[in-house]
């Protein structure tokens, strides 16, 4: 499977990762702490969208690849920049900020976690690794 097979079935339970975090900070704080947290949830998935063309593009080797590179790294400056500007001038938040950008580390490995789960049911079945073995 190549990277962005798998990037793109973690996609999904991102997503649904996202709206959960943003339902339970409506739910535990309300609607002040709850934008908040749906704008830090909007980030982070702008921010793993941004990995996957990137990715992409590094991958597939189309364009620069060190152009492309650059192109990475800048993002987390401009998403640094962006949590920046939303605190200090808009004044959004920080908890549910933070709380909504949780979806940025937690989303991904959970939802890796959860495709992985569902993708290597055949290879930890123990039968079919020995089945494997005598075709050999």
């Amino acid at each position: 499977m190549s990277l962005p097979e798998s990037i793109q079935r973690m996609t999904r339970p991102l997503l649904l990762i996202a709206a959960i975090v943003v339902s339970l900070a409506f739910a535990i704080w309300g609607p002040t702490r709850g934008y908040a947290a749906l704008l830090g949830a909007g980030l982070s998935i702008a921010n793993w969208f941004t990995l996957r063309w990137l990715a992409n593009r590094i991958v597939h080797g189309s364009g620069n690849r060190a152009a492309v590179s650059l192109l990475l790294m800048a993002k987390i400056g401009v998403l640094t920049a962006i949590v920046f500007v939303l605190l200090n001038r808009v004044h959004v938040d920080p908890v549910g900020l933070v709380f909504g950008l949780g979806v940025l580390v937690v989303g991904p490995v959970l939802a890796g976690l959860l495709t992985a789960n569902s993708g290597s049911a055949k290879s930890l079945n123990p039968s079919a690794v020995h089945a494997a073995r005598e075709e050999r």
